[in-house]
């Protein structure tokens, strides 16, 4: 049996961090304590199997959306066995358990929050990946097209039919422009309303572009038939 003393320096007061650190203590059996000090820092005092120390150690460099260790003094010494339990010492002005769960879920609503705007994101990417390609795919109809007025000097006899059909297909591209210009437009104030309720937005937004995107393939579709 040994003792372990750790002091902990970072952002780890009123962020939920001594009820991490007593919650692995407990899981590992030890006993000791996690304390507030007055200067910010946390004091960490561990009685066990010198091994599960360690893991107490290694597990209590926590780093996440409210919790930062940023330096941490570890010193081993002979155990006493005066504990019970592992538990944490409350001053008197302190937050008490309630509070430090209350801090702990608040960073897991952030986790969740971050990994579905990570989500959001990935999926909007895909769309415009697709888009571009959609885009693409109109370069390389305008550069036949082109081909196509160059050989219209070559055909005077034929003009006035070329010229008609030439209109037909500038109009569309104008129409498909437009659709386009819309989609992204439409992404963008997405992107705005995302912050006051990102999942319904997101849903309503995809909708509406794949919606758009289906519209897009079925006008090239048709310009390539014509």
């Amino acid at each position: 049996m040994k003792r372990l003393t750790l002091v902990v320096s970072g952002n780890v007061q009123r962020a939920g961090y001594r009820e991490r650190v007593v919650e692995l203590g407990r899981d590992l059996g030890l006993k000791g304590y996690a304390e507030n000090l007055l200067d910010g820092r946390v004091k960490i005092v561990a009685e066990g199997d010198e091994e599960k120390l360690k893991l107490l150690e290694e597990g209590a460099k926590i780093k996440n959306t409210l919790i930062n260790v940023e330096k941490m003094e570890s010193s081993f010494g002979k155990a006493t066995g005066e504990f019970s339990g592992f538990f944490k010492l409350v001053r008197e002005g302190e937050t008490d358990e309630r509070l430090d769960t209350a801090a702990g879920l608040l960073k897991e609503l952030i986790e969740v929050t971050r990994n579905g705007f990570s989500d959001t994101v990935g999926a909007i990417k895909s769309v415009k990946a697709d888009t571009s390609a959609i885009l693409g795919k109109q370069d390389s109809m305008l550069e036949k097209q082109d081909s196509m007025l160059e050989k219209q000097d070559s055909m005077l006899e034929k003009q006035d039919s070329m010229l008609e059909k030439q209109d037909s297909m500038l109009g569309k591209q104008d129409s498909l422009i437009k659709i386009t210009e819309k989609g992204f437009n439409d992404m963008n104030s997405g992107f705005r309303d995302m912050r006051d309720d990102f999942r319904e937005i997101f849903m309503h937004e995809v909708s509406e572009i794949r919606s758009e995107i289906a519209e897009i393939k079925a006008t090239l579709a048709h310009m390539q038939e014509a």
